[in-house]
C-alpha cells in the first residue's frame, strides 16, 4: 500500500512539474541537425505547422526545401524579418500540399499568412524588399513578377480553409 501511494504521489510531482514549467518538447529553431514533430516547430516566436509534416533542422545551402518533410536552415533565416521566416515556411508547407509549383507554393502561403492574421499589405511589402535583395535562383520567378503574384494572391477573397495545413 506505501510503495502503491509513494507511485501515486511520484507520478503527480512528476505532472505537476511538467505542467508548470514550458513545453520541453516545442523546439525553438535554433537547434541544427534535429527532427522536429508536426506542430511542435517555433520559428521566431510563433508555433508553425504543415499537417502531419515534421520539420529538419540543419545547416544546408539556401533557406528551405520540401520534399516528405520541410528542411529549415535556421542559421540562413535567422537575420531575416520574422514575417520573412514565416512566410518561407508555410511556402514550403505549399510545396507539400500542393506540389512542385512555386506561384502555387508562394500564394497558399500568402493566404494563409493572412488569414492566420499576420501579414498584411505593409508586411507584403517588407516580404517583397527581402525578395528583391535576395534575387533569385533557377526555380522562383524574378522579384518583382513574384512579388505581383504575391499581390494579387493576398488580395484573392477565396482562400485556404481553417483546415488547410493543419
Amino acid at each position: 500500500m506505501r510503495s502503491a501511494a509513494r507511485l501515486l504521489m511520484g507520478l503527480a510531482l512528476c505532472l505537476a512539474l511538467t505542467a508548470a514549467s514550458p513545453e520541453a518538447n516545442d523546439a525553438v529553431a535554433i537547434e541544427q541537425g534535429k527532427f522536429v514533430a508536426p506542430g511542435r516547430l517555433v520559428v521566431a516566436g510563433r508555433r508553425l505547422s504543415c499537417g502531419r509534416t515534421a520539420t529538419l533542422l540543419r545547416d544546408f545551402e539556401g533557406f528551405a526545401v520540401s520534399s516528405t518533410v520541410i528542411m529549415l536552415n535556421m542559421q540562413a533565416l535567422k537575420d531575416l524579418p520574422r514575417s520573412v521566416q514565416w512566410l518561407i515556411y508555410y511556402h514550403e508547407c505549399g510545396h507539400i500540399l500542393h506540389g512542385p509549383n512555386e506561384s502555387a507554393a508562394d500564394c497558399y502561403a500568402v493566404r494563409r499568412a493572412r488569414r492566420e492574421g499576420w501579414l498584411n499589405r505593409n508586411g507584403l511589402g517588407d516580404v517583397c524588399m527581402v525578395f528583391n535583395i535576395a534575387g533569385h535562383g533557377p526555380v522562383h520567378p524574378d522579384p518583382e513578377q513574384r512579388c505581383n503574384q504575391l499581390r494579387q494572391c493576398f488580395n484573392k477573397k477565396a482562400g485556404v480553409t481553417a483546415n488547410d495545413g493543419r
